[in-house]
């Protein structure tokens, strides 16, 4: 890939602000991470802008560089998915649109499923108290040597609370 350089960079961010839409698809194309090789701010911004350029070939563009190497988890993110999913027309803008929301869905999913798990999931003995079938959790600071292989210690929540 090819890199740009920091004088790059700044010709590439004011060719994002141009009038002209071959400029912005440019700037779109070669802001990409593989070619910055480093996570600038205001490339990010810029990209950010041209996600709801009016020309639909700088908005795909942009999109196909952030799908190559972008930030999809960055929550500035949210309003443009959502905006686009509302506004835009142009089909392949719309697609990339709908992958990144999709994959937000499922990571909140997988959050909230995370969420729902107790903290002490696992029930057996815990290892301080001695207390048979009780919720225990591991207690990753603690390892034990158990017939010649080691383990982590499982905790129940009042000797957990009282340490």
């Amino acid at each position: 890939e090819l890199r740009v350089g920091r004088e790059e960079i700044q010709e590439l961010l004011q060719l994002s602000r141009s009038a002209d839409p071959e400029d912005r698809l440019q700037a779109a194309s070669f802001l990409c991470p593989c070619h910055v090789r480093r996570s600038i701010d205001e490339v990010w911004q810029a990209l950010y802008r041209m996600l709801e350029d009016q020309d639909a070939r700088v908005r795909r563009a942009a999109w196909h560089t952030l799908e190559d190497g972008g930030k999809p988890d960055d929550p500035a993110l949210d309003a443009i998915i959502e905006r686009t999913l509302e506004r835009d027309t142009d089909r392949q803008v719309l697609n990339f649109a709908r992958l990144f929301s999709q994959g937000r869905e499922k990571r909140k999913q997988v959050e909230f499923e995370l969420e729902a798990i107790p903290e002490y999931a696992e029930r057996g003995k815990c290892d301080f108290c001695g207390e048979q079938s009780v919720p225990v959790k591991k207690d990753f600071a603690t390892e034990l040597d158990v017939g010649g292989a080691r383990r982590f210690a499982l905790v129940c929540a009042p000797c957990d609370q009282a340490a």
